[in-house]
């Protein structure tokens, strides 16, 4: 190590000795919540990780068999089928991300009737998503459901569409209703954001004669940056983790085809008493969301670079 090295990292090191000495007292009172986080979070997350490496039936006594599960997982063909709805699945939170910036900035536009149409546009998210997904798997159901009924009956349709049985339809409606459930949550950050624009940057536009595109490539979306990865960080972890919704409406089925890795490690966990496995799922889970995020908000930063250029 070089001798510049060597006061670069003495320089550092008496900087933080100097911070800490200075705001002792405040390390001290955070850290019992700093050990509560440990001790709920980071303690079990470290047992999961060892228990991946373990065969552990529901009830039974875990036995060290190294990598066994992940071999298993690697060459196991419904692993990469569930991938590949993972996958396609997390496309939900983009979606999500459309509906919501287009509907606030709708809103956003209204003279009048704003709280009544936010109010409208957040009843889907004021109700559980079991009620939510009871409600369309009896709409969308192909027999006696009221849409293909209608759509049947008004010649939109020939025959009513048995998405059940068809892997990519059953992604696709999970993908409908999950949207549908969850979308105001980003709505409810993108109209907050927006309606701390100040008003004088879109004067500002308007005067130097910017059209309603380069507005909200140059004006709104810097703004809204913060927000938009916010609720993006936020809604792809909870909808990597999502499993009620597709319990419910498709069991996962058919075949594996929506048995996203959530799904799947609930029944490895949950139906086949398959601990182990369903650890080294969590684990594989995990480093996927972790990995979508990170993709998100780099690509996000430099689509806001290239638009403020």
């Amino acid at each position: 190590m070089s001798t510049r090295n060597l006061f670069d990292v003495g320089g550092r090191t008496e900087r933080y000795r100097t911070v800490l000495s200075e705001n002792w007292f405040a390390y001290l009172l955070i850290m019992p919540v700093l050990l509560f986080l440990v001790a709920l979070m980071w303690l079990p997350f470290l047992q999961g990780v060892y228990m991946s490496f373990n065969e552990w039936p529901f009830g039974g006594e875990p036995t060290w068999i190294g990598l066994t599960n992940y071999e298993f997982l690697l060459q196991w063909e419904p692993f990469y089928t569930s991938l590949k709805a993972t996958v396609i699945f997390s496309l939900t939170t983009v979606l999500q991300l459309v509906v919501a910036l287009a509907a606030a900035l709708a809103v956003r536009e209204l003279r009048r009737g704003k709280s009544l149409v936010s109010a409208a546009f957040l009843l889907s998210y004021t109700m559980p998503p079991l009620v939510i997904g009871t409600i369309w798997a009896y709409l969308l159901e192909p027999d006696f459901g009221p849409v293909f009924g209608y759509l049947t009956e008004w010649s939109v349709l020939e025959e009513t569409i048995y998405w059940g049985s068809s892997g990519p339809l059953s992604l696709a409606v999970v993908m409908f209703v999950t949207t549908w459930t969850f979308w105001p949550f980003m709505f409810l950050i993108i109209s907050a954001s927006l309606e701390s624009i100040p008003e004088e940057l879109y004067e500002s536009a308007r005067m130097y004669g910017a059209g309603p595109l380069q507005t909200f490539l140059r004006v709104t979306l810097p703004q809204l940056k913060s927000a938009i990865l916010v609720a993006l960080s936020i809604r792809i972890i909870w909808n990597m983790t999502k499993i009620s919704q597709v319990l419910q409406i498709t069991n996962g089925g058919p075949g594996y085809d929506t048995s996203i890795l959530a799904v799947l490690l609930y029944q490895f966990a949950y139906e086949r008493g398959q601990m182990g496995i369903a650890y080294a799922i969590g684990i594989i889970l995990l480093v996927m969301t972790l990995g979508f995020v990170a993709v998100f908000i780099r690509e996000f930063e430099r689509a806001s670079e290239g638009a403020g250029a």
